[in-house]
């Protein structure tokens, strides 16, 4: 028991120390149960024992409530057992995915930090249970977290009932490099021009111990993961963001030292901050939702001087390397809730660029990040709105084409919009940067044409703006037209048919 009294400090918690399989007894049918994680720092026991007791003993089916995407070790194991009846937030679960676009599993996509929220203010009904990995509780009885902090601290406010995975992977060691505040009525105090790693809340998730009804010991890892590589078309995307910085500092826009970034992840993303760090640049500032392998190498080569984000999404290296010296990454990494990173308020008062992915973009800048050819869910919109939104230059990158180049992911009219030309100031594919800033709606599509299109699609894409230019609209729209683009692939696979 030694180790079990180092990680549950509070005495009387530790009589509700049960076995997984105990823990998934307290399940119901038809309960909203809330999680947090993403491809770390998820409760793996407690849900794999619930699957294996659905698959055993019959239906019961919860809806499962987490604002961003779980691992698909995570949410296929249960989707599989035919344990979620209802999914809230986002997708991560390749399996989970096509159960929702066939219609087996219903979808609420959350709107990015607004969902824990919207939980707050009653929406979705009494919350049933939170279940939450952590390293362990503190001597008066609090919950240290583990690799993500996310959505957990309002599921526990909000819940009737929680249960703790301990996670004896996680190190101890982790404890402090958390800052639990709580959004509340008053501005959050944390100031642009000061240090953003100084705490402004607790390192602990807050909790009546009364409300944990079980705490389950787990042993289990992540699932291994590599690595992502850098893409060709990331580089080319980086080297191209480079230019732009440049230029945008020798106009005085920007200064040598750049402004905090907000990223996604990915091939793109990892070869695109590759081209960053080799860009002559120093003193990176983070404020994101993931802290990101490339993120980590750059901190690791100390060009960085804080990092401030909700969880850890490392591939199986990096976190060996955190793991290996934790103090020292400790110094410039803090892990904050998801309504406090995702704010609106501090998004805009630190001046945050947000670089994200997208699925497709049209020639007013529109730009679709969720749904294939506007149905089919991909993953969910995410923390992308709260960024678009409220940064002071909101960037989206994505391939020029795709699938070995049979689509074009510039299109006249995007099949589903997540942001729209007001929330969009800049594009880039590997062809090049569109600065849409101060133009015009024809200007604004003859920028994306020359800059972004890939050079066989430019001409279709050229003669669709021009025809529809021609009707003298403040917007040059031609609705059939629009469309075709996407029926023309429904029909032959590619868009790549003469006219």
């Amino acid at each position: 028991m030694g180790d079990l009294n180092e990680r549950i400090r509070h005495p009387e918690s530790r009589a509700k120390v049960m076995t997984a399989a105990e823990a998934a007894g307290l399940f119901r049918d038809g309960m909203l149960v809330a999680t947090s994680g993403s491809m770390m720092g998820f409760p793996k026991a407690t849900f794999g024992a619930l699957a294996e007791q659905v698959r055993t003993q019959g239906v019961l089916r919860i809806d499962l409530m987490c604002a961003g995407p779980l691992s698909s070790e995570f949410e296929d194991v249960l989707f599989e057992a035919g344990a979620i009846r209802r999914r809230i937030g986002a997708i991560g679960g390749e399996k989970l995915r096509g159960g929702i676009n066939r219609g087996e599993v219903t979808f609420f996509e959350g709107k990015g930090s607004q969902l824990p929220l919207q939980v707050k203010r009653g929406w979705f009904g009494t919350l049933d249970m939170a279940v939450i990995e952590a390293v362990g509780l503190t001597e008066a009885g609090r919950i240290i977290p583990s690799t993500a902090v996310y959505d957990a601290p309002e599921w526990i406010e909000t819940a009737s009932q929680v249960i703790v995975e301990i996670n004896l992977k996680r190190p101890l060691s982790l404890e402090g490099i958390h800052d639990i505040y709580q959004r509340g009525p008053d501005p959050i105090p944390v100031i642009g021009n000061g240090n953003p790693l100084k705490r402004i809340g607790v390192p602990y998730f807050p909790v009546d111990p009364k409300k944990i009804r079980a705490i389950v010991i787990s042993d289990l890892e992540d699932k291994p993961s590599k690595e992502t590589k850098a893409s060709e078309q990331g580089a080319a995307i980086g080297s191209h963001l480079v230019d732009f910085f440049r230029k945008e500092i020798a106009a005085g826009r920007l200064t040598a030292t750049l402004p905090p970034f907000e990223l996604g992840f990915g091939a793109l993303f990892t070869g695109m901050m590759q081209k960053l760090g080799e860009g002559g640049f120093n003193n990176f500032r983070f404020h994101l939702p993931m802290v990101t392998d490339p993120v980590f190498e750059l901190l690791e080569a100390g060009k960085v001087d804080w990092v401030e984000g909700i969880a850890f999404r490392l591939s199986t290296d990096a976190w060996r390397r955190f793991e290996q010296d934790p103090e020292r990454f400790k110094k410039f990494i803090v892990l904050r809730p998801f309504t406090v990173i995702n704010s609106a308020e501090l998004i805009q008062r630190l001046g945050v660029t947000s670089i994200n992915g997208c699925l497709e973009m049209d020639l007013l800048g529109q730009v679709n990040s969720s749904h294939v050819m506007g149905s089919k869910i991909q993953a969910g919109i995410g923390g992308t709105y709260d960024y678009a939104r409220n940064s002071p230059c909101s960037i989206f990158i994505a391939g020029s084409t795709t699938k070995g180049g049979a689509i074009s992911t510039i299109v006249p009219m995007v099949s589903h919009v997540d942001h729209t030309m007001h929330d969009v100031d800049v594009l880039i594919t590997e062809q090049g940067l569109a600065d849409l800033r101060g133009l015009d709606p024809k200007a604004r599509a003859e920028e994306i044409i020359a800059r972004c299109a890939h050079p066989d699609y430019r001409g279709l894409l050229t003669d669709y703006l021009n025809r529809a230019a021609a009707g003298k609209a403040h917007i040059p729209y031609l609705i059939e037209e629009a469309n075709s683009f996407h029926l023309r692939f429904k029909r032959t696979g590619s868009m790549k048919i003469s006219e």
